[in-house]
């Protein structure tokens, strides 16, 4: 019997074969956005979740406010993670992690400049367990100058060689014996590392309270519940940290917290970083828990437009299947047996759509890899996991598309559909307009957003930054150079015509910056301002073009320049300097009981962007020592010599650093990764919207060409009445027209009230754009019209003789 439901469902599909067609093309569409999506956000969940005791590892983070200041972090000070595991017995283990990049190591005659060389506890691989391909995890990092590699860096500098027991160099002279190989780490990790060694931090930093330069992961005990342990950091802190504020700075801790301020430890499960992570400099770049739901939603949407294909089809097609029912019913059909049939048919169609949808997803995820920035295989698709969703979403499409049409047509009564008595628009007409509307309504929704988020990305990208980023070369680990070859270069390079300033720097725009809290004039122990920190020479502030509104820059030439400030108009208002700023003083903390160290203010710069426009600027001070580290090279090229400056500064780099290599990026593209991950919204919605159109329009020309068909006999008695071609047009596309105008009408405030939502995210943001609305309604009306015209066209142009012949 079963086999005869999918024999007259597979006759029915080839009776209609437009129809089925547009419905299969539709579901396979639909299904394989879904498909696409799941693999996404499969991948997106799954970080962390590979380490055996992922779910007992938690980072340490802290809550801090100073006045107005707020700080999420995820780096504290170095005697956390010691003192955690003596004082807490909920603590396994307690590991802390810091990353050096722009290493330089060599072997022989072979040398890489390493980006991913972490340093941290000898227990570490207890807490992030990975197999060892040479090697012994639990006495790899014993040694002091012992280092692990990972499977692709041993392979770099060893080839398939066991390399336990070789010596790897560090810069100059600093010596590493390899004690092991461990597997690399997978992609979906929110940190990587290539080179794994010691920490080997002195007793003054083991000591350190003050220091925050570093990441702890604590591994609880089994079964223990991390907010009982949170509970107890209260304690912890005051009783370690608040003598070491009192001895050292001179703050009693309740009393700084009775004056606003705030800190607190807390604790981020490993496996929600990556998601749910508020804390402020990742190691790496992480996602957000929110573009989750949005996608989810998407593929939610999407597979819904191509289950009202169905059903509008359904609808439409209903009154020619009612003597189908009646007929079936006569020669014995119950109503369950006719319910079953019109499953099948839903089925039937559902599976070809599914297999059709695999392959559109082996042809769609290159694209999809490239935009969403992912490296997701094909592989994944024949995973026991993915055929259960697969089948899942059958599940639904089936039942949520197929109800209607079983109930529905397997109601008919007898009597009334073989006397004629279903009328054509009487059923399911008023569903068949909603569902259009519905349709275009998601459509319009996504169309709209993807503009938006566009050109939210492009309004950051473009904005002024209150510094001039073109044209900035920017050479990496220019500690190589001593002080002198340092001055020696910059002459040298200001002297070629293609080059316009040189600058060295601490950091850059768009790659994070240093802290400092100090006091303003008249300050308290307790009432401290947190200032960001940049260290540069005389030369950073005109090459990068920052406006000086107030005093003037550093000079060379003037020694004192070594303990002066040029400040930010946040810093300004942060200190509350309103009137001449210049020449007054910002207070640096004086340690263990030494005075305060005044230093003075000589310049005030316009505020400029150095970290992500999602933040409003923060308080900014800038710095000048030439025995400051400073880690960058900036040289600013002239636009008509652009690569031939770059040959020029590689030439000397390479003469002065007896060939280290030469490693560069442009100032420019390297702030513009700061905006990646909305950029990444907007090209996948961008393809939806697509995708989401396509599916709306082919349902639409699906549905139109059947009720045409039903209204030739209507168009034939008109034109033999006198009407054109062109009023036949009107006629046959006004409907159409209104219903997308009523679809936008439902989209707009919609969208307006989740893009609000969304825009609120960024301090420095577009208004609305409301031409955006009136863009997608010219759009959306006219792909529709464009879509049915064709078919509207034949009919108009048809001879009534054809259709009124037998009348």
């Amino acid at each position: 019997m079963i086999q005869n439901f999918f024999k007259v469902a597979f006759r029915n599909m080839r009776k209609y074969k437009g129809y089925s067609f547009i419905n299969i093309v539709g579901l396979a569409v639909g299904l394989a956005c879904v498909f696409l999506i799941y693999l996404f956000v499969q991948d997106e969940l799954s970080y962390d979740k590979f380490y055996p005791k992922s779910n007992d590892i938690y980072r340490v983070a802290s809550k801090i406010k100073m006045g107005e200041r707020k700080m999420d972090g995820n780096t504290i000070c170095a005697p956390f993670s010691p003192n955690a595991v003596a004082d807490f017995p909920e603590v396994r283990y307690a590991v802390r992690i810091n990353f050096w990049n722009n290493v330089l190591f060599r072997f022989e005659d072979k040398q890489f400049v390493e980006d991913k060389f972490l340093r941290t506890d000898s227990t570490f691989f207890d807490v992030f367990s990975r197999p060892f391909v040479y090697g012994d995890s639990k006495t790899a990092l014993k040694g002091k100058n012992n280092i692990v590699l990972t499977q692709s860096t041993s392979q770099k500098y060893f080839g398939d060689l066991n390399p336990v027991g070789k010596i790897l160099t560090r810069d100059k002279d600093n010596l590493y014996t390899i004690s092991g190989v461990v597997e690399d780490v997978p992609e979906n990790s929110h940190f990587h590392y290539d080179l794994v060694g010691l920490l080997n931090l002195s007793a003054e930093e083991e000591d350190n309270w003050f220091s925050d330069y570093m990441q702890a992961y604590l591994l609880l005990q089994p079964g223990s519940n991390y907010q009982d342990l949170e509970a107890k950091f209260r304690n912890f802190l005051v009783g370690h940290m608040g003598p070491k504020l009192i001895e050292v700075l001179g703050i009693d801790i309740n009393e700084w917290e009775k004056n606003g301020n705030e800190f607190k430890f807390y604790l981020e499960p490993l496996e929600s970083i990556y998601l749910k992570t508020t804390t402020e400099n990742q190691i790496e770049p992480v996602s957000d828990i929110k573009y989750i739901y949005i996608f989810s939603a998407i593929a939610f949407f999407i597979l819904l437009l191509a289950c009202v294909n169905f059903l509008n089809l359904t609808t439409a097609r209903s009154y020619t299947r009612a003597r189908e029912v009646g007929v079936r019913k006569v020669f014995g059909s119950s109503r369950s047996m006719l319910m079953i049939q019109f499953y099948a048919e839903t089925l039937l169609m559902a599976l070809l759509a599914a297999v059709i949808s695999f392959f559109l997803v082996e042809l769609m995820l290159p694209y999809f890899n490239e935009i969403a920035k992912k490296s997701l295989m094909s592989s994944l698709l024949w995973k026991g996991e993915y055929f259960l969703f697969m089948g899942g979403v059958i599940a639904f499409v089936v039942l949520f598309a197929g109800s209607y049409t079983a109930i529905s047509l397997s109601g008919f009564r007898v009597l009334s559909v073989l006397k004629g008595e279903v009328q054509k628009g009487r059923l399911g007409k008023r569903i068949r307009a909603g569902l259009v509307i519905f349709q275009f309504t998601v459509a319009i929704g996504i169309l709209i957003s993807a503009f938006v988020i566009k050109e939210q990305v492009d309004f950051m990208q473009e904005k002024k930054l209150g510094f001039d980023k073109d044209r900035v070369l920017v050479v990496d680990r220019a500690y190589a150079l001593e002080n002198e070859q340092k001055i020696s270069i910059k002459e040298k390079l200001k002297g070629y015509s293609g080059i316009e300033d040189v600058s060295f720097s601490g950091m850059v725009p768009g790659r994070g910056t240093n802290g400092w809290s100090m006091y303003k004039e008249g300050a308290s122990n307790e009432d401290m301002i947190n200032f960001r920190l940049m260290h540069v020479d005389e030369n950073f502030i005109d090459l990068l073009g920052l406006n000086i509104i107030d005093g003037r820059k550093f000079d060379v030439d003037r020694l004192s320049d070594t303990s002066v400030f040029v400040a930010n108009q946040a810093a300004i208002a942060a200190l509350g300097y309103k009137d001449n700023p210049v020449g007054r003083n910002i207070y640096k903390p004086g340690f263990n009981q030494k005075g305060r160290e005044a230093l003075e203010i000589i310049g005030v710069v316009e505020d400029f962007h150095f970290e992500s426009m999602r933040d409003k600027i923060l308080p900014m001070l800038l710095v000048s020592n030439q025995n400051d580290f400073k880690r960058y090279m900036l040289v600013k090229l002239k636009p008509e010599n652009v690569m031939d400056g770059v040959k020029v500064v590689k030439k000397y780099w390479t003469k002065m650093t007896t060939g280290q290599p030469f490693e560069y990026f442009f100032l420019d593209s390297d702030f513009n990764n700061l905006f990646k991950g909305e950029e990444r919204v907007a090209n996948i919605l961008s393809s939806f919207t697509i995708l989401a159109f396509f599916i709306a329009l082919l349902g639409l020309l699906g549905l139109v060409s059947f009720e045409m068909q039903l209204r030739i006999k209507e168009i034939g008695i008109r034109k033999v009445l006198g009407s054109s071609e062109f009023s036949l047009m009107v006629l046959l596309s006004r409907k159409l027209c209104l219903n997308v105008i009523v679809a936008n009408i439902v989209a707009w405030p919609l969208t307006y009230f989740i893009m609000q939502r969304w825009l609120s995210n960024f301090v420095y943001r577009i208004e609305f754009p409301w031409y955006y609305f009136i863009f997608a309604l010219l759009m959306s009306i006219i792909l529709a019209v464009v879509t049915v015209s064709g078919h509207s066209l034949k009919i108009a142009r048809a001879n009534p003789i054809e259709s009124l012949k037998y009348e």
